[in-house]
């Protein structure tokens, strides 16, 4: 897609210096992002995963990377879709939940780990990478209610406590590190090999999770599935391809064109090509949105009939 914007701008697509290479790869990448978040696209974003609840435990949490939202969660077990309510529904019915089987979800909106501490602890740091010797970053609450901020240099496959002076950590609100992770890095309650709180992936700086609550409280384990919104994938290498139908992939060029004739104020040509986007836009929502089997027509309306009967119910 990169050599095809390039020939449709007159330059030479076998050869592309950097900094134009740069410039179109990230072109595309806005073109993709603004594409794919109209109403209505949702679709092509779609994406499941499971987890598992764990008895007498209501917190949960699933990865930001790469689910941009927590669309619904169902309960195939028990053939059941969990409500969705609000953590003001939550506080006024029933602000401290009774164990069972769970029947609702809450949002509990970002968190930088995906367990809390049990009780006051120290936290240790370590990675899957030998590699893994930069500074690592906690902040959080420790007894009492203070704000602490603390680092540690790592020291790869080997855990570090984050802090010999602080014993007490009971909540934690961020953990991130200086330089992009090498390996998987982990941060654990109590020791090395303590129950898991975080974990940052390979490439990344810091974990983010989406929180969340089931209610009633799981009193035993259920396998658990989450529709997911994705994210919009970031198109790094070469390789990588589009989410778009294929049919309309020439929309993603013509949008990343328009962000070149901007930069070059080229009102004209800009213009033109805007009608042209429109036009695409609109055809890519009703591709999406209006599938066939769904579709309204003016066709007479299906007659259905019973498969209990003769007359049942009436008139059918």
């Amino acid at each position: 897609m990169q050599q095809r914007l390039a020939r449709r701008r007159g330059a030479a697509s076998s050869t592309l210096v950097t900094a134009t290479a740069t410039r179109y790869k990230e072109a595309l990448n806005e073109a993709h992002r603004q594409l794919l978040r109209k109403p209505g696209l949702e679709s092509l974003r779609y994406g499941t995963v499971t987890f598992a609840s764990v008895a007498n435990q209501k917190f949960y949490a699933l990865p930001a990377q790469g689910i941009a939202r927590i669309n619904r969660i169902t309960d195939t077990t028990n053939d059941r879709k969990l409500e969705y309510k609000t953590p003001t529904w939550l506080d006024t019915v029933a602000p401290d939940p009774t164990a069972g089987t769970p029947w609702a979800w809450i949002p509990r909106g970002f968190a930088d780990v995906h367990t809390q501490p049990s009780n006051a602890s120290s936290v240790f740091v370590d990675s899957t990478s030998a590699s893994d010797t930069n500074r690592a970053y906690v902040e959080g609450i420790t007894s009492g209610g203070y704000y602490q901020s603390k680092s540690v240099m790592m020291t790869g496959t080997t855990a570090v406590d984050l802090s010999s002076a602080v014993t007490d950590w009971i909540f934690i609100s961020k953990f991130y590190l200086e330089i992009a992770a090498v390996g998987t890095v982990t941060l654990h309650e109590d020791a090395s090999g303590g129950t898991e709180l975080s974990k940052i992936a390979i490439g990344d700086n810091r974990a983010q999770f989406h929180a969340f609550q089931l209610y009633l409280t799981p009193s035993a384990v259920i396998t658990y599935t989450a529709d997911v919104l994705r994210q919009i994938p970031e198109m790094s290498n070469d390789l990588d391809e589009c989410l778009l139908p294929v049919d309309f992939e020439d929309l993603l060029l013509d949008k990343a064109e328009m962000k070149e004739l901007r930069k070059q104020d080229d009102p004209n040509r800009y213009a033109m090509l805007s009608a042209d986007v429109k036009r695409g836009e609109a055809e890519l929502s009703s591709f999406v949105v209006s599938h066939p089997d769904w579709r309204p027509t003016f066709e007479a309306p299906t007659v259905e009939y019973s498969s209990l009967g003769a007359w049942f119910p009436a008139d059918t």
